[in-house]
C-alpha cells in the first residue's frame, strides 16, 4: 500500500516570506491581502527537485495540502494557479482545507509546527524555510527510508 505525503505549499513549496520581501514580518503581512500575492510567490529552492523524487518514488502517494486565507478569497484561486504553473503534475492532488487535522494521510510536511503537529493524526515533518535545502534532504530521507519498510 503507498504511503500518502501530504505538501504544504507557503513556506514548503512556495517561499511566502520571500513573496513578502520582509524577513522579519508579522504573522499575517499586509502583502498577503494584495491580489497577485499567492499567484506570484517564488518556488523554495530544491521544491521542484524533491517533488520530482518524491512523485518517482512508487510507494508514495504525493498531493498538496494548503489552507487558504479566509479573508482573502483570491487566495484559493491563486494557490491553484501557482501549482498549475509550477507543478502541473499535482494540480489534480490539491487539498485546500482550513484544517490539516481532518486529513487522513500518513504524512505531512509542514513549516507550521505549532499549528499542525500535534493535530495531523500521522507523522508531522517540520520543514524549517529558513534552511530549505537542508529540510529537503533530510525529508527526502525520512521518507525514503519509511517507504521501503
Amino acid at each position: 500500500m503507498k504511503k500518502i505525503v501530504y505538501l504544504d505549499m507557503d513556506g514548503v513549496l512556495a517561499n511566502f516570506w520571500l513573496g513578502v520581501g520582509r524577513p522579519d514580518a508579522e504573522w499575517n503581512p499586509p502583502e498577503m491581502y494584495v491580489k497577485g500575492f499567492f499567484r506570484n510567490l517564488p518556488v523554495m529552492p530544491g521544491a521542484k527537485e524533491a517533488v520530482a523524487e518524491l512523485l518517482a518514488n512508487p510507494d508514495l502517494d504525493v498531493y498538496i495540502a494548503s489552507k487558504p486565507d479566509s479573508t482573502n478569497m483570491d487566495s484559493a484561486t491563486e494557490k491553484y494557479q501557482w501549482i498549475n504553473e509550477h507543478f502541473p503534475e499535482l494540480i489534480k492532488k490539491i487539498f485546500l482545507t482550513c484544517d490539516k487535522g481532518h486529513l487522513n494521510g500518513h504524512y505531512l510536511v509542514d513549516d507550521d509546527y505549532d499549528r499542525w503537529a500535534h493535530k495531523f493524526p500521522g507523522t508531522f515533518l517540520h520543514f524549517d524555510e529558513h534552511n530549505p535545502l537542508g529540510s529537503w534532504i533530510r525529508i527526502l530521507r525520512s521518507l525514503s527510508i519509511t517507504s521501503r519498510s
